[in-house]
């Protein structure tokens, strides 16, 4: 178990030592506390090291082999080094001028009215103690929480190969194929003779198997390729958190709303869930923490630069991604210099990703996969055929979201939340986060409209796409509690208040 545990976090590291380099670049993200810059960093690293390894063998022909993704993965580590040190050296160079000034006089403090000179007010110290630790038990504790949950599906991933139906069918056999070729454009994807399933589908996640397997030569059926996945859920929690807490959320209500997500038996166990090879879980994350750095209050263009690499992540993880991408990019657009500037920042990242996915899926063709939804999606037919199947879809899609051993009651609280604390949701970054929960949910039910078999899609690809859904949802979520707590705060101070006053009566 030791070796299979240290070979998980090796495979882990390979994206994340790369991803917490590349944050020492963007100002807003080596400020944030070490967990989620290592949230950060670890897409980031996947997004830089599976992306670039995938460009450079499509457009270069590099061989994947371990030359490649060592040298890969170095670069943007050493870069974000360099970029330290420099800073660093800078930092100290304008500091040293300060440091030789004679320090100003401090002058004395005058005490108020009732006050004794030195001496701290008692009540007041008392207070502000007690507010803290009221404030900070409930995050610590859920903190900790979600980290058992953590640590127990990573325990889980390094202990067994890929087991799932789709992971292996898809993404792992994809692995399996262009590694044995040392290149993306396998022959037995290129030629239409050989019979594969999926054989168009994006490849940014096969590619980070690969690059682990290759870097550290392990067999194909290592646990390798879970460990990757599995590091997925506790960066889609510090994402929600980090995002939650940006939005306006308190601590307790981000806390709170994170626990609320993790402790979803679907995240951990479903189709698509952490301890799943699918790409779902990936594609939330990079869809969210994009959002995130988006919609954030500081128009920063290297947030834009940071947000558009997740969105070429996004893009290159599932079909669905590049729609999602899209949209997560129109809702970054506002008006001003600086926010044109990040949004300029994240498209040019987007449009070379989509511009390598199409000139690679071009010599990819088609068979013993869907119909593709192009052929199928005609001008009018959407909304008709939505209509004429709702009587086979709503029952599935409500019958999947009731399920307790799927999701705890997770549904049943979402609703009763989010009405109760429908205040926060009329802020324009919040509609700006409610259009982007309804982006996933809007492509499924495209998706269902046209499909031939609409019922059995909605059967194995909802939860998923309210999977993909997670950040938004639960940052609504967060800032819903949020505004609960605010409105119940005065209201429990007043009952405090009225019993105090008849107890001295």
């Amino acid at each position: 178990m030791t070796a299979e545990l240290a070979g998980g976090l090796g495979a882990v590291a390979l994206f994340a030592v790369p991803g917490y380099g590349l944050t020492e670049l963007f100002r807003t993200l080596r400020r944030q506390p070490l967990p989620r810059r290592l949230a950060y960093g670890y897409l980031l690293g996947v997004a830089a090291v599976a992306g670039a390894l995938l460009a450079l063998s499509h457009a270069a022909g590099v061989p994947l082999r371990p030359p490649a993704v060592w040298a890969t993965a170095a670069a943007p580590a050493l870069a974000g080094l360099v970029a330290g040190l420099v800073r660093r050296r800078r930092a100290g160079a304008a500091a040293a001028p300060d440091r030789q000034a004679p320090p100003a006089a401090i002058p004395p403090i005058s005490a108020g009215p009732g006050e004794v000179p030195g001496r701290p007010q008692q009540h007041v110290a008392g207070i502000a103690s007690l507010a803290q630790r009221r404030g900070g038990l409930v995050p610590v504790a859920c903190a900790l929480a979600a980290a058992l949950i953590c640590l127990g599906v990573f325990a889980e991933a390094v202990a067994d190969p890929p087991r799932d139906w789709d992971g292996r069918m898809a993404w792992c056999t994809q692995a399996r194929y262009i590694r044995a070729a040392g290149t993306v454009d396998a022959p037995v994807l290129l030629a239409k003779r050989w019979s594969i399933s999926r054989a168009q589908y994006p490849l940014l996640l096969p590619v980070a198997q690969v690059a682990a397997l290759e870097a550290f030569g392990a067999d194909p059926d290592s646990h390798l390729p879970r460990a990757i996945y599995a590091a997925f859920l506790p960066a889609l929690l510090l994402v929600i958190h980090a995002a939650a807490r940006r939005g306006g959320a308190g601590p307790i209500a981000a806390a709170v709303a994170t626990l609320a997500a993790a402790a979803a038996p679907f995240v951990i166990h479903g189709e698509g869930g952490a301890e799943s090879t699918y790409s779902d879980l990936p594609l939330a994350c990079f869809y969210g923490a994009a959002l995130a750095l988006l919609l954030g209050p500081r128009p920063r263009t290297e947030n834009g630069l940071a947000a558009g690499l997740l969105l070429a992540a996004a893009a290159l993880t599932k079909d669905e991604g590049a729609l999602l991408a899209c949209l997560a990019l129109a809702l970054g657009w506002r008006a001003g210099k600086a926010r044109v500037h990040r949004f300029a920042a994240a498209a040019v990242p987007l449009a070379m990703a989509l511009a390598l996915f199409a000139s690679w899926r071009a010599g990819i063709p088609n068979r013993q996969d869907d119909v593709p939804y192009l052929t199928l999606l005609q001008a009018g037919r959407f909304w008709p055929e939505l209509a004429a199947h709702a009587a086979a879809i709503v029952p599935i899609v409500l019958d999947k979201m009731n399920r307790f051993r799927n999701w705890a009651g997770f549904w049943w609280m979402v609703p009763a939340v989010l009405l109760a604390g429908r205040r926060a949701l009329g802020r324009p970054v919040a509609r700006r986060w409610l259009v982007a929960v309804a982006g996933p949910l809007a492509i499924a039910l495209a998706a269902y409209s046209i499909f031939p078999l609409p019922a059995y899609l909605a059967e194995v690809t909802w939860e998923r796409f309210l999977l993909q859904a997670a950040v938004p949802l639960v940052v609504l979520l967060a800032c819903a509690l949020a505004d609960i707590g605010r409105h119940l705060r005065p209201t429990r101070m007043a009952v405090i208040g009225a019993e105090r006053s008849r107890a001295e009566d």
